[in-house]
């Protein structure tokens, strides 16, 4: 049909990034024959999904057939009118009416969104009709003003729109469609554990028979559904008394259980202690999701029983590597079998990790995310030395840290003095100029250089070491941060000499007073990028070797220095 089908220039991988999406209404229709629309244009984006409905569309005064099960998308200002539909008593039409908002602006005090009237598809959407309408059932079933209600209802239309946007065609039930079934009710129960859930409903939202759900959810998480919930309900009330301090009665009702007697006796037989003592016990048995959380544990004396690592290499051989994203974008490279050979009391992550651990390892040990952005490394290493017992180590590194950073400072300060250092880092997309967190932390907050006034101004914003990392310019605009020194953060993709050659061809940079004068450094940004204890201390001994060792030789215009860390 001219007009409908899908927009092949789009990327659909990147459609909803940076986008929200907006639930307007969804009915459930089931008095077909009395189902009008007129020709009028239609407001917001609209899903019509018919089930055991036969009859025609006319949308845009294009015909659509409408026979069984079937999927038309509407976009704002289109028109649809029925024509001579008809089903039987267990036909039904849904009509679910949202609107997609894109995010044009983002500074730091605001975030603008427009909103969008296109979509890369339109028309009769073919995909699995079968998953889709198990999905708007969800959907359906999810009412009430509640918050947690609302990120449900939230959740479900991303899911339906993006299943949309994968285009799947029709197709019977397959062994991947049970997958796909049984991964949707994990997802209910992962979402939903602090509501009434059995077997029953968990098989309605598989479409399968209560038996031969459970036989193939066993075959996919080697438990029951049931046993699943219940660890689910355990682990999700381990963390809560990690972190806080609950009454029993407040905890058993936020984990799904009306009887604060069965909980503290179904918690005391799932991990040995009743949940008022819990707390109070030493966690040893830890896996860290984060390799900065690694170099924590670390720190503390703790040695994870895995652990993602920055360099394998300074991993203990008691501990096994694991191969996770480094950003959230990125996808779960790591199996189940894993954890549970690991059997850890406690999963450490960062918030780019939590949703991805949640989703495939929930069941198997409480997860903890450390909040990455809002704390400093110091922030971070007291927080994690509470959850595992560790605070007098904390509070010692912390002392003996302290002591060094004075030293060092001495020491930079006599041979290299005070100068402004400008920190940034060169990309195919684009240059940042880094604050006092990662590298920053080392040469700002350790040492005390003077950062170029503008970045000092984003700094002083913000308590010291969170939420500011960096500002994006170009080189253009680099007079206009003022520095007497520059520190290249070179990636591990292009050679020292390369980005010399680069930086000594480049006109832009050849106005930089610093840049002429031979006053930069050359830094391996992968070594240096590291934001956690043990590397901040190593680090510290290098920037102090770097800068008192070589800061006579820096102002030399005839013989440029390229140091590399």
């Amino acid at each position: 049909m001219e007009g409908f089908g899908v927009n092949h220039d789009t990327n659909h991988d990147v459609y909803l990034q940076g986008t929200l999406l907006e639930l307007i209404k969804l009915e459930s229709i089931t008095e077909i024959t009395g189902w009008k629309r007129t020709a009028e244009k239609v407001v917001h984006h609209t899903l019509l999904f018919f089930v055991k409905t036969r009859g025609q569309l006319q949308i845009n005064q294009t015909d659509v057939q409408v026979h069984g099960k079937t999927l038309c998308l509407l976009l704002p200002g289109m028109s649809v009118q029925a024509l001579n539909l008809a089903g039987n008593e267990n036909g039904m039409i849904y009509q679910l009416e949202f609107d997609i908002f894109r995010m044009v602006e983002q500074t730091q005090t605001r975030k603008v969104y427009d909103r969008e009237l296109d979509f890369p598809l339109q028309g009769q959407i073919q995909t699995d009709l079968l998953l889709f309408q198990r999905k708007i059932q969800l959907l359906a079933s999810v009412s009430g003003d509640s918050s947690v209600r609302e990120h449900l209802r939230q959740q479900y239309l991303y899911a339906l729109v993006e299943m949309i946007l994968k285009e799947q065609s029709p197709a019977i039930t397959t062994l991947k469609d049970a997958e796909d079934s049984i991964q949707l009710t994990i997802t209910y129960m992962q979402d939903a554990y602090h509501t009434d859930i059995n077997l029953d409903k968990l098989a309605e939202i598989a479409g399968m028979h209560p038996a031969y759900y459970s036989q193939r959810f066993k075959q996919k998480m080697n438990k029951s559904p049931i046993d699943f919930l219940t660890q689910l309900r355990m682990n999700k009330a381990k963390e809560i008394l990690l972190v806080s301090a609950p009454q029993i009665r407040e905890l058993s009702g936020r984990v799904g259980y009306r009887d604060e007697f069965y909980f503290s006796r179904r918690f005391k037989e799932n991990c040995g202690y009743a949940p008022t003592h819990y707390a109070k016990e030493i966690l040893t048995n830890i896996v860290s999701l984060s390799y900065p959380y690694t170099d924590h544990l670390l720190t503390l004396g703790i040695i994870p029983s895995a652990a993602q690592f920055h360099r394998v290499k300074y991993l203990p051989d008691e501990s096994q590597s694991l191969t996770l994203p480094l950003h959230a974008t990125e996808s779960w490279e790591i199996g189940r079998q894993t954890f549970i050979e690991a059997k850890p009391e406690l999963i450490l992550c960062k918030e780019n990790v939590v949703l991805k651990a949640r989703e495939h390892i929930g069941d198997i040990a409480p997860i903890i995310s450390v909040p990455w952005a809002s704390q400093d490394v110091y922030d971070q290493l007291k927080e994690i030395a509470h959850l595992v017992g560790r605070r007098p180590e904390a509070k010692e590194w912390m002392e003996r840290h302290a002591c060094k950073e004075e030293l060092a400072q001495k020491r930079v300060n006599k041979t290299f003095g005070n100068p402004t250092v400008a920190i940034c880092r060169l990309m195919k997309t684009g240059m940042r100029l880094y604050g006092a967190r990662n590298v920053g932390h080392i040469f700002y907050r350790s040492l005390q250089l003077k950062p170029p006034s503008r970045v000092a101004q984003e700094i002083n914003q913000h308590r010291a070491g969170t939420n500011f990392n960096w500002l994006s310019v170009t080189p253009e605009e680099m007079n206009a941060y003022e520095s007497d020194y520059v520190i290249f953060m070179n990636s591990t993709a292009h050679s020292a000499s390369d980005l010399h050659q680069q930086i000594m061809t480049d006109p832009v940079w050849l106005r930089h007073p610093a840049i002429r004068q031979g006053r930069y450094f050359i830094l391996q940004w992968d070594e240096w990028m590291v934001y956690a204890p043990q590397a901040i201390g190593q680090l510290l001994d290098k920037a102090v070797s770097l800068l008192s060792g070589n800061s006579q030789n820096q102002r030399t215009n005839a013989n440029l220095k390229i140091i590399q860390g």
